[in-house]
């Protein structure tokens, strides 16, 4: 299975000189306390001359340290409009995984490609590589690298640039992640870290959560017209995505509201483009107080959220946990094909923006 995680980065014309605009978004972690991280600039622009400083700052633009990975980087008419994770296999199944960069490649219509190996194996990374590059031959491929043992070697130049004993590499001394770290980006140690934020409580915290869930049904039940838990929604989804922490309790309310799907369609109209990434922060503090009971449509708005800011690899680890804990849930599903597919979030907007409209409208008459 690959995972792909979508990027906007600016290139000039010269093949190495790119400028990167789009970085990505790291909100989310598995304390249990809300996280607001340094907010990026927007307009901060990286330039990238050389396969080294490609090679530092992949890991802040797919949001972790990538491991036994192929990453491939999809370049159109002078910017890079994906990019994809993809789970190194074997030599023999090549075939299959130049299929799918050529699949994305065509989708996205890229002209340029760039591929990474990261792989302890040298030897069987290396093969692959090679077989990648035969097969992705109708493409122009910039960079094919392998990195390994602190180390990088290309496979489209000669020794004169890449010497036989590779080229020492060490990304936190880079400069390149320093100027990463300072445009506001930031770098998971590897997607096991990622996976964490989206697991919820653990095993010895789930008693206490559903304890207090239970008491906040039965509060629920309890309110004294039909409008007032859109108010209530309103307000904590208000108040969370405008930087405020949520504790335990206001958590475990919004997960146990959205579990109506109407209230979980309101809450879902109020993400956006402009304000994605402080709600990928308000549901993945949602995401880590709730028990997996509730998950499911924390873990659909919060997938949403990462769509369209750009987080695939977010979207992903959702979309993983969504088929654990609800393999059936039609949003989820949704989130799955949105991810399988590679699509742009630029389309939710084209399909989904005038329905979007109707809700926040209703939402807001609503809860007055």
């Amino acid at each position: 299975m690959y995972r792909v995680s979508r990027i906007i980065v600016h290139k000039s014309a010269e093949a190495r000189h790119i400028r990167v605009a789009r970085p990505q978004v790291h909100n989310v972690t598995s304390s249990k306390k809300s996280v607001r991280r340094r907010r990026r600039d927007p307009h901060t622009q990286l330039k990238v001359r050389r396969p080294d400083e490609l090679l530092a700052i992949i890991p802040y633009l797919i949001g972790f340290t990538p491991d036994e990975s192929i990453v491939a980087v999809f370049v159109r008419s002078g910017q890079i409009v994906l990019m994809a994770r993809m789970d190194i296999t074997p030599e023999s199944a090549s075939d299959e995984l130049a299929e799918r960069i050529d699949r994305l490649a065509r989708q996205h219509r890229a002209h340029v490609l760039a591929l990474v190996a990261y792989s302890a194996a040298s030897l069987p990374a290396n093969r692959l590589l090679t077989r990648l590059m035969d097969r992705l031959g109708k493409h122009k491929l910039t960079d094919v690298l392998y990195v390994g043992h602190g180390r990088w070697w290309s496979l489209t130049c000669g020794e004169e640039c890449c010497p036989l004993t590779g080229t020492p590499f060490d990304p936190s001394s880079h400069p390149m992640s320093a100027a990463a770290v300072f445009a506001g980006l930031g770098a998971r140690a590897d997607r096991g870290e990622l996976e964490a934020a989206v697991s919820g409580p653990s095993p010895a915290e789930l008693p206490s959560v559903e304890a207090l869930a239970d008491e906040l049904i039965t509060e629920l039940e309890q309110l004294d017209d039909s409008s007032a838990p859109i108010r209530l929604l309103a307000s904590i989804v208000e108040a969370g995505s405008e930087g405020g922490a949520l504790d335990e309790r206001n958590c475990l309310v919004l997960g146990l509201l959205v579990t109506e799907i109407g209230l979980r369609d309101l809450a879902w109209a109020l993400i956006a483009p402009t304000n994605a990434e402080d709600h990928v922060r308000l549901w993945g503090s949602v995401v880590a107080q709730v028990p997996p009971t509730l998950a499911a449509a924390p873990l659909c708005l919060l997938g949403m959220a990462a769509w369209l800011s750009g987080d695939g690899a977010l979207l992903n680890c959702c979309c993983e946990r969504l088929a654990q804990v609800a393999p059936e849930y039609s949003m989820g599903r949704l989130l799955a094909e949105v991810s399988d597919r590679a699509l742009p979030p630029s389309l939710w907007q084209q399909i989904g923006g005038e329905m979007q409209a109707g809700l926040r409208a209703e939402l807001g008459r609503l809860a007055g």
